[in-house]
């Protein structure tokens, strides 16, 4: 029973704790089995908070037999990526520099589930803070794909995607700030939204960028997403980008609505950037998940986006700038405790010119613009999430159309760092496996604020494929092979400098194009985008 436990969404359990039918504790000893049985290949979690977690379970166990139930999320166990400050745990953001660092407080998001009554089962494993795709980590190893063990989970929040993947957790926490809630949700067949820019507190989570970096769940289906949703967003004055946009209850407006859900709703897709280079079994895949939003009523058609990848170049630009102001003072005493694969990515936000930074921040307000022009030709705009699939974990190369090229170059992996540059909403949902097993996934992007719409659309496509009750093929290890696998070293794919030669005559062109009085925004704050009444009367 406790393994049929494990696998269960919210949508399936909250219904039977609710009703007394399954206990917390019950829930959350499952849980815990399942981090027992997978650790050792997966090596997901830094921390594991076992004692914690069981008396929480028999706390909100009396609270609900005694008639106090909090709602959906209680007495269900989550876990959250080791950027997320929790008080009295170990926060280490993956790093060497934080391995000891235990603060004495809970992040506003962690609070917001903690008084929801989830309960928290473990911190997982993350690229080391937060920068990289692959979560191959030198101070923790490398968290692994829960499909094949031998491949990466996808990156930055790889170890949160393993989990809710191999059910050692009903959810967990991510960040995203070029990707890393999406790609790893794609990489390890798992759903993963990241809202509006400042839709969900940052208060205590460990940046990688300020002016990039959202927070969001990862979880077993949309409904999930959106029922997690609606718990962590809204406005927190602790954080200055918080929004305090009315928070709807994104899963109560989630419907079937017949045979043609998404009739009237205009789905755009773009050939420049997100479509390029795709690996042929992911690009099959997307294909036939446009069919299937074609058949479910969407009116699909190709839109043109200007500047796409110079966009891709200049939100590099912008991280790279903000982590070297981040990690400025431990770097310049402590550059020998940095990983060799983040290493160089420090070094050249360090060598980035002040107004240079300003000027890319000019760039992205402006570019609002455009979007919002496409998005008068559209409701929705969706793309692959990653543009192949999960590769080696330490491959130093791959084949791609015939090419060999290293995974980790900017372009190769991702589809996903426009909608953090405009601050748009976008979730990833499992769109179908590869020959060898692997996942993919369908990116979904939509206005500011509109998440609503982004979960219509994605539910509707989830609920007309099979891909929601395919589940991983576990595997059995004890504790010991976990500690001892959790130690392995492996060989390290040292990451390259971006070229700043190349890049700031980009910054140059792209600079011409702006008005004298453009200016950067004190915080960026992406721009609402006017609705049609057809597309009003669809998400309302």
């Amino acid at each position: 029973m406790n393994k049929q436990l494990a696998d269960m969404s919210i949508q399936e359990l909250a219904p039977k704790i609710e009703n007394k039918e399954i206990s917390p504790v019950e829930l959350v000893e499952a849980c815990l089995q399942r981090i027992e049985e997978t650790e050792g290949d997966l090596n997901a979690y830094i921390s594991i908070l076992g004692d914690q977690a069981r008396e929480q379970a028999r706390q909100s166990e009396t609270e609900i037999v005694n008639g106090f139930y909090r709602g959906t999320l209680h007495g269900i166990p989550f876990a959250a990526k080791d950027l997320y400050a929790t008080k009295g745990i170990k926060t280490t953001a993956g790093s060497k520099i934080f391995q000891d660092f235990v603060p004495d407080y809970d992040s506003t998001t962690v609070t917001r589930l903690i008084d929801a009554g989830a309960i928290l089962v473990g911190k997982n494993n993350t690229h080391e803070f937060a920068s990289g795709g692959t979560n191959e980590n030198e101070h923790f190893g490398p968290a692994r794909n829960p499909w094949n063990p031998q491949m990466i989970p996808g990156g930055s929040s790889g170890g949160s995607a393993a989990a809710v993947a191999s059910s050692s957790a009903v959810f967990s926490l991510g960040t995203d700030t070029g990707g890393s809630i999406r790609m790893p949700a794609a990489l390890c067949g798992i759903v993963g939204i990241k809202a509006t820019y400042g839709r969900v507190s940052r208060k205590g989570v460990f940046p990688l960028s300020w002016s990039l970096d959202h927070a969001g769940p990862l979880t077993k289906s949309v409904w999930d997403a959106a029922t997690v949703l609606s718990v962590l967003a809204g406005y927190d004055p602790m954080d200055p980008t918080s929004s305090d946009e009315p928070v709807p209850d994104y899963a109560s407006a989630l419907e079937s609505g017949g045979d043609r859900p998404l009739a009237g709703l205009r789905i755009g897709w773009c050939q420049a950037y997100y479509f390029d280079n795709l690996d042929p079994e992911v690009k099959l895949l997307i294909d036939q998940a446009m069919l299937v939003l074609s058949d479910l009523g969407a009116d699909i058609r190709e839109v043109k986006i200007p500047y796409l990848e110079q966009m891709v170049q200049v939100h590099s630009f912008i991280s790279a700038a903000e982590m070297y102001a981040i990690h400025a003072q431990n770097f310049s005493t402590r550059s020998e405790d940095f990983g060799s694969n983040i290493r160089p990515r420090i070094e050249t936000g360090k060598e980035i010119p002040a107004g240079a930074y300003l000027e890319t921040q000019r760039l992205r307000q402006n570019y609002q613009e455009v979007w919002s022009n496409v998005y008068q030709e559209i409701d929705l705009l969706v793309a692959p999430t990653t543009a192949i699939p999960a590769f080696q974990v330490g491959a130093e190369s791959i084949t791609l159309n015939g090419q060999e090229v290293n995974p980790r170059d900017l372009g190769i992996l991702g589809r996903t760092a426009p909608s953090n540059f405009n601050g748009y909403p976008a979730i990833s949902v499992p769109c179908g496996y590869t020959t060898a097993g692997l996942p993919v996934g369908l990116q979904i992007q939509g206005t500011p604020f509109e998440e609503s719409l982004v979960f219509q659309a994605a539910y509707a496509y989830e609920m007309a494929t099979a891909w929601l009750s395919k589940k991983v093929p576990l595997v059995n290890l004890n504790r010991n092979e976990r500690i001892e696998k959790k130690q392995e070293v492996i060989p390290m794919v040292k990451t390259e400098k971006q070229n700043l030669d190349v890049l700031l005559p980009i910054l140059a062109e792209l600079s011409k194009s702006l008005p004298a009085d453009a200016e950067p925004a004190a915080f960026f704050t992406p721009k609402k985008v006017s609705m049609s009444s057809k597309l009003v009367e669809l998400i309302r």
